[in-house]
Parts: C-alpha cells; structure tokens; sequence
C-alpha cells in the first residue's frame, strides 16, 4: 500500500496580462475622449457659504457674468476689478454691450450686508431685478 501524503499541486493559472491591457487602453482613451473641461474663470480667492438643500438640481447650465465680493469688500465684475460706487455704470455698459447678458452673484461667507445693499442698489439701477441674480452658494459636504 501506497500512501502519498503530500498534497497535488495544482497548476497556476495563467492570467492573460495582454488582452488586460488592451482593455485598459480602450478604458484610457474612452474617458480622455469624454471628458468635458470647464472655461477658465479669473480665481479671487472667496469662501462661499455652505448649503444643504439649495443649488442641488439644475435643468441645464447657464453661462453668467459674476459679481465677485471679497472679504475685504473688493468687487470685481466679470473678473476685472469694479470701484462699488461705479458697478452701476459698468453693468448699464455690460448690458448696452451685451443686452441677454446674465449675472451671478459670488459673495464671501463674512461679506457685510451693507455691501450686499450698495450691489443690489447697483444692479436696480442698472435694470436687473434682485430674482435675475442669484446668489452662487456652495454646497456644504454633508447629507
């Protein structure tokens, strides 16, 4: 009688690495042509106050100009830096220069409400109505 104590040794199985990396090649190229990039804004560095439920859904994108304010009280439109006693003229420009022209409003977390007044006077004076200029908040990380 013959015992063999030893267990078989089964074989390896091999892994086809070739086809693996074909499939990733495809994987690669799929989502390099996929993916959409986003026009690059002028960056003020601005802390954006935080919400739960507002801006979670969105029909389509909108392309609008900004009306940036900062801590320090500085407005920018646009991008390009505006003294807060002429935003009025400068948005009767924009809007003489592009009539559909849309706007945004970015306003720091520690923003001064007397700021946010002297804009909204601004953008009546100018012909916009507050409801045509919503308010960018972001969008706090919790559920």
């Amino acid at each position: 009688m013959n015992l063999n104590l030893r267990p078989k040794r089964r074989p390896v199985p091999a892994i086809p690495i070739v086809s693996l990396i074909d499939i990733m090649v495809i994987l690669l190229i799929f989502f390099i042509a996929t993916t959409t990039f986003r026009e690059k804004k002028v960056q003020m560095k601005i802390n954006l106050p935080d919400s739960k439920t507002m801006g979670a859904t969105e029909s389509k994108p909108e392309v609008r100009k900004s009306i940036t304010l900062t801590k320090t009280r500085e407005v920018f439109l646009d991008g390009n830096p505006v003294e807060i006693e002429k935003l009025a003229d400068s948005l009767l420009k924009l809007k003489a220069a592009n009539p559909g022209v849309k706007l945004e409003l970015e306003a720091d977390t520690d923003t001064a409400l007397g700021s946010l007044m002297k804009i909204w006077d601004a953008l009546r004076a100018a012909g916009f109505t507050i409801n045509e200029v919503p308010a960018r908040i972001q969008r706090s990380g919790g559920k």
